[in-house]
């Protein structure tokens, strides 16, 4: 397949999810170049309605009452051979995510507001820390930034639905943050490394599935094939056995697949929620 070349990077970048500093020290070195610390966004909703707060916010989030993903993106130029190219298809990209997650928090009567976006041609520092070997994107949560880092590769193929979804999943760590999901999470007791992996990965995995949504969504203002979700798939199947996830921060390549495929036939948040998920669906 031609989009191989981004088995490595998913298995390492895809989720840089946050963790409060506690658990990076519970974790050790095999984690630490994963995590990142931050703070919540705290408002309320338009209705006035507060961000959910505590275990309420994880298991009975208003956002899996949304609805489906409708706000479909037009289709966007696909030019190569520059970063300014990549950077004009992708911020086309996260504008549409912007429409797309602005509409659903305000069907939940939660707050939107827009991450900041920073593009680099080259790796650099990011959310305090050194970027790191075959990262593709992340998300700082005390900063609400995202992060992108246009290569080679996304030179060669701006458009590829597995860049795509690189981002979006970073994006739904943007949702997570404003619905009080990050909140909940990091204050949940973690005793032993073990709890703490399996509280990862259920972050982790929604935010797989709040990708997916987000690309259900879309894919038919879009020209991808089946074929094309095929190599999403496969390559998040691969990457969830790969030796880089030994530690199962995000989940074997089973129940990565099994979450991804849950969002992207809704199209929902609905489908999202990992938290209520027998631990077998999270393992």
């Amino acid at each position: 397949m031609r989009r191989k070349w981004l088995l490595a990077r998913i298995a390492v970048s895809v989720g840089f999810g946050t963790m409060r500093t506690p658990r990076i020290a519970l974790l050790g070195g095999a984690l630490a170049g994963l995590l990142l610390t931050g703070t919540a966004y705290a408002g309320t909703g338009a209705a006035g309605a507060p961000v959910p707060t505590g275990t309420k916010a994880l298991t009975h989030n208003p956002l899996y009452r949304s609805g489906k993903l409708t706000v479909p993106c037009g289709l966007q130029p696909e030019d190569t051979g520059s970063v300014t190219a990549v950077k004009k298809h992708l911020t086309a990209m996260l504008n549409c995510l912007n429409a797309s997650w602005s509409a659903q928090l305000k069907k939940a009567g939660l707050p939107f507001k827009k991450p900041k976006i920073r593009f680099m041609a080259k790796p650099s520092r990011a959310c305090g820390s050194a970027w790191g070997k075959n990262i593709a994107g992340r998300y700082c949560t005390d900063e609400r930034q995202l992060v992108i880092l246009i290569d080679d590769h996304a030179i060669e193929d701006p458009s590829n639905p597995v860049t795509l979804h690189l981002i979006a999943h970073e994006y739904a760590h943007h949702v997570q943050n404003l619905t009080g999901m990050w909140t909940a999470y990091r204050n949940m007791p973690a005793r032993t490394k073990a709890q703490a992996l399996a509280q990862s990965r259920r972050l982790e995995l929604q935010a797989d599935c709040l990708g997916a949504a987000f690309m259900g969504g879309i894919w038919a203002s879009q020209d991808y094939q089946d074929e094309d979700w095929k190599d999403v798939v496969d390559l998040y199947r691969r990457s969830g056995d790969d030796n880089l996830n030994k530690e199962r921060n995000h989940g074997t390549g089973k129940n990565r697949v099994t979450w991804l495929r849950k969002g992207f036939a809704a199209a929902s948040s609905a489908a999202c929620n990992t938290w209520t998920a027998p631990a077998s669906r999270v393992a």
